[in-house]
């Protein structure tokens, strides 16, 4: 089981900018993802993969991917 705090770091970025620039519904969304359970996030992170599809602008910027991949490698 995931939880977006410790196992999704590129999508806790997506969270956290959904969760602060999104409109409501989004950033409601990212709220939710980000102080579920482990068990309720399970259900949201397939809802959270098609909004991400759909709202690109909270993507995470390509030298923060870099920096999560290369945090990936360390541990």
């Amino acid at each position: 089981m995931l939880i977006a705090q410790t196992d999704d770091p590129e999508l806790l970025e997506w969270l956290a900018k959904a969760n602060q620039r999104g409109g409501t519904f989004v950033s409601s969304i990212a709220r939710a993802a980000l102080s579920a359970d482990i068990d309720n996030y399970a259900l949201l992170r397939p809802v959270i993969l098609e909004l991400r599809k759909k709202y690109r602008e909270y993507e995470p910027s390509d030298a923060v991917k870099q920096e999560i991949r290369e945090r990936q490698l360390l541990t």
